[in-house]
């Protein structure tokens, strides 16, 4: 990608997409929306989703229409690419690499969330910070089944060793599995 034009076009949607997400999980782990971090997600999506979610309602705690706005900036994205770099246009790959990024991407928002969690333990234990609030709720749902298999030894907590190498490992070898089929990395 060599045209600068693209890349910000490309930027913009994978921030406007990574919005998107973030709204997704905060919502699917119950997070609370009083944290400052997270009412300026919400207000920042809430005019799309509005309108979106009269086709794509909400399903238990699973806001589809956050999650579906997201991978349309992915696809966009892909789009830009692909048009950038004179590829041919092919819809299944498109939707394809949109969806793996979508999904890739609400990973990694775990896997960050674990690994702040883990520094702000090691830092500031115990002290407020509404980005460390937020990993923390991001971060317990995925942690908690792995502590209810291995509790805390001593005082040494293995759960996000575990959590991390089942996360790395749904990026790196299920996804890759279910949507092998990739036009552009990321």
């Amino acid at each position: 990608m060599h045209d600068p034009v693209t890349f910000i076009i490309t930027f913009l949607l994978r921030v406007t997409a990574l919005v998107f997400l973030l709204r997704f999980v905060l919502q699917a782990v119950r997070a609370s929306f009083y944290n400052p971090l997270s009412e300026a997600i919400v207000r920042l999506t809430d005019p799309v989703l509005r309108p979106v979610r009269l086709v794509l309602r909400p399903h238990k705690n699973l806001d589809l229409a956050a999650f579906g706005m997201a991978w349309l900036a992915y696809m966009l994205a892909v789009v830009a690419h692909v048009l950038a770099n004179n590829l041919p246009m092919d819809v299944l790959f498109i939707l394809n690499d949109g969806l793996h990024a979508a999904l890739s991407m609400v990973v990694g928002i775990f896997l960050v969330a674990i690994v702040v969690t883990i520094l702000m333990s090691w830092i500031a234990p115990g002290i407020y910070s509404p980005a460390a609030t937020i990993a923390r709720e991001i971060a317990e749902p995925v942690l908690a089944p792995a502590r209810r298999v291995l509790p805390p030894l001593g005082g040494l907590d293995l759960s996000p060793m575990i959590t991390v190498l089942v996360l790395f490992m749904i990026q790196g070898f299920v996804l890759e599995a279910l949507l092998p089929y990739r036009l552009w990395p990321g």
